[in-house]
């Protein structure tokens, strides 16, 4: 593992970061492709397809990164076929891929732009520059954790069960990676508080636990 890289693209599929992974290497970029898939977070909530695989670079190799992805791509942008089911969406549908980029890969982003521009809708760089950073703004919100979540967490912990040690470990430590290649905490502040707690109390009755059973014998 490369110590100091950021998550730079998510792909469902490995064979799918090949090309790019290819272009980076040509260009003496260094990458990681690690497999981030944690059963963890699909029991709680993750989407365990979405982000199976994480492209990962040096942050301030991100620019650059972008610009040959876009070289990448421009030619088969240019030579798309018209029955490429992005031509049937709408304008609003196409500004809404060039406002959440991060969830689409470069082709429909870029090609969304292009199609735009031919309906006489183009976005200009400037204003893409504040779309992307209004989007990250919005990213970098905390999510609020469920309630049973927290509720399952004390419960278990109170028990002494290995399942409240791994909710308050969720709460506590988990992040997740900004287009720009931040890693927030995802959850508020009060949430990871009741993390804390969760893995204090399973702590102590976990020990209670055992002196319990070494007593006993």
């Amino acid at each position: 593992m490369i110590k100091g890289l950021s998550t730079y693209r998510k792909f469902i599929y490995e064979d799918d970061a090949l090309e790019l992974m290819e272009i980076l290497k040509q260009n003496h970029i260094t990458y990681e492709l690690a497999n981030n898939s944690s059963q963890l977070d699909s029991n709680f909530g993750g989407d365990i397809n979405t982000k199976q695989f994480e492209l990962k670079i040096h942050k301030e190799d991100f620019e650059l990164a972008e610009k040959l992805e876009e070289k990448l791509v421009h030619d088969a942008i240019e030579n798309v076929d018209e029955e490429y089911h992005l031509f049937d969406y709408s304008d609003e549908e196409l500004i809404e891929i060039v406002m959440k980029k991060e969830e689409w890969n470069k082709f429909d982003y870029l090609l969304a732009q292009k199609i735009l521009k031919e309906r006489g809708k183009e976005i200009n760089p400037e204003l893409l520059k504040v779309i992307n950073k209004q989007r990250i703004e919005s990213l970098s919100t905390h999510e609020e954790s469920p309630n049973w979540l927290i509720m399952v967490g004390y419960s278990s912990a109170i028990l002494a069960g290995f399942l409240g040690i791994l909710i308050g470990a969720y709460l506590v430590y988990y992040k997740k990676a900004l287009p720009n290649g931040d890693r927030i905490y995802g959850f508020t502040k009060k949430d990871r508080s009741h993390g804390q707690n969760i893995l204090i109390i399973s702590g102590v009755a976990f020990f209670i636990w055992i002196g319990y059973r070494i007593y006993s014998y």
